[in-house]
């Protein structure tokens, strides 16, 4: 297996990296991962060096808690490389300073790691379940938004598992793909696919009856107990954060 090849299946791991289990983790309500997740995000970027290292224990121990393996979750952050490469040295060349390129790509890290969390044991359509809730001060055009994220979760795998197949199908044939030229043989049969995918979905959708006004969340929307709590706690440590950064400025 190549390195372009590699690459691919890293993130096609993560975007697909669903396991179905019974950890703590698993039987949360998906709203409340999704709102710990986001307001975690938010706590990274105001974290300095103590903070940031509470947070990656943080991420351990809920990793452990999950039943994700820590070398298996460290290995979604590889096909990300690229990108803590060019976000040290744009700080770098920016400031000047290297810690300050190692603080950004740890924040980076971290919030991909605590998203890895969520993915793993949050299910697609729990996920978009969840996202049409907060999103549905928007109306139907919430409702339409939480449609295509879901559409395009499901479509990214295909479109990585045809992008391989068409490069070792040109590979085969002889064919490396190079430049303009390379670039549009590997994605005129890809669109072609993409069209076919999309008209199929299209008709699944017309065949079922699917119609944008209906409901279509078979199952209780009332947080439990434990779900309530941990919401709970989450704003009031992030309340505190936030009054010890105001209180520093």
């Amino acid at each position: 297996m190549g390195i372009r090849e590699k690459e691919s299946v890293g993130v096609l791991i993560m975007l697909t990296g669903y396991r179905k289990g019974h950890s703590c983790i698993h039987t949360l309500d998906p709203r409340t991962k999704l709102l710990a997740t986001a307001g975690t995000g938010l706590l990274i970027y105001l974290a300095g060096p103590p903070g940031l290292r509470l947070l990656s224990a943080a991420v351990l121990a809920l990793a452990r808690a999950a039943g994700i393996p820590l070398f298996g979750l460290l290995a979604r952050l590889r096909p990300m490389l690229i990108f803590f490469v060019a976000i040290f040295m744009a700080h770098l060349l920016a400031e000047g300073d290297i810690y300050t390129g190692m603080i950004a790509v740890v924040r980076f890290a971290l919030l991909i790691l605590f998203a890895t969390i969520m993915t793993h044991t949050t299910s697609p359509s729990e996920l978009n379940m969840a996202l049409a809730y907060f999103l549905r001060p928007l109306g139907r055009h919430g409702t339409d938004i939480a449609f295509m994220v879901r559409v395009a979760m499901a479509f990214m795998p295909g479109l990585l598992r045809d992008k391989e197949t068409i490069l070792r199908a040109q590979a085969a044939r002889g064919y490396k793909p190079n430049g303009l030229t390379g670039f549009t043989v590997v994605m005129v049969p890809l669109l072609r696919r993409s069209f076919r995918k999309a008209d199929e979905l299209a008709n699944a959708l017309e065949s079922r009856c699917y119609h944008q006004d209906r409901e279509y969340y078979y199952y209780s929307k009332a947080l439990t107990g434990r779900d309530q709590v941990l919401i709970g706690i989450f704003v009031v440590v992030l309340v505190l954060s936030l009054a010890s950064l105001v209180s520093c400025l």
